[in-house]
């Protein structure tokens, strides 16, 4: 298949790009090894309770700053010594003009990384030959996913983990562990899921004033001992690393 990255004409500098938000200080938690800007998108398909990012999902899918101010923006961060981006959400793969915004970093030497919670298949696979690295959201167990985050057909998700699975592109499973989402009864299910990952990554659910369910936002932190006895009894079958979240 062609690259569409390989055609993609340069966007005008002042039509809108997908990005929604930059925000001036780099991350050195996102991109593993690297000190990274954060782009940020607007709009999600999906509505998970535990969701500190809740603002990105107000309202439809919406133009973002022009791509002359998002140039400014990271010749700003190169400036400083960060040459890699994390696209994240949102729900990049949403946008229309993601490849847009991929060729356009590419083109000024960064990194890059797309947050994704594997929803739209076909977008990741014409994507994947010009990404650096993809993290890809499990929410919970496939089953679970209309009830728990409003996703009435997994199936895309589980086309999207056999896309990674298959694919020599570095990448990560991730699943914010919260103990009344993932009970040891679908821990087997997890793993089928992700049967061949190269890499599970299980952060901790942290309560926070943002989070998207009010009834989450006193809930208690995932406990560690939890994230213990999760990974002891996936590491059989996947490469299981705990991640403390921020």
């Amino acid at each position: 298949m062609l690259n569409p990255l390989s055609t993609v004409q340069p966007p005008p500098p002042s039509a809108p790009s997908p990005v929604a938000s930059a925000p001036p200080d780099c991350s050195l938690i996102d991109y593993p090894g690297r000190m990274a800007a954060m782009l940020f998108t607007a709009g999600c398909n999906f509505r998970c309770p535990f969701c500190h990012n809740a603002l990105a999902l107000a309202g439809p899918v919406r133009p973002g700053i022009p791509w002359k101010a998002l140039d400014d923006a990271l010749r700003r961060f190169r400036g400083n010594w960060v040459s890699a981006a994390v696209i994240t959400g949102g729900e990049p793969t949403l946008h229309p003009g993601l490849p847009d915004l991929v060729r356009f970093l590419k083109a000024r030497g960064f990194s890059v990384k797309l947050d994704t919670n594997g929803s739209r298949p076909k977008v990741l696979r014409d994507l994947l030959p010009s990404l650096d690295y993809v993290a890809m959201d499990i929410k919970c167990a496939l089953a679970d996913y209309p009830r728990l985050v409003g996703c009435p057909d997994p199936a895309p998700v589980a086309e999207s983990v056999r896309l990674l699975v298959s694919s020599p592109a570095d990448y990560e499973f991730r699943t914010t562990v919260l103990t009344s989402w993932h009970t040891p009864d679908t821990w087997p299910a997890l793993a089928d899921l992700l049967s061949g990952a190269r890499r599970y990554i299980l952060p901790p659910f942290l309560p926070r004033p943002e989070v998207l369910s009010p009834d989450l936002r006193d809930a208690p932190e995932t406990p560690h001992a939890f994230l213990l006895k999760m990974q002891a009894a996936l590491a059989p079958r996947l490469p299981v690393t705990l991640r403390a979240a921020f």
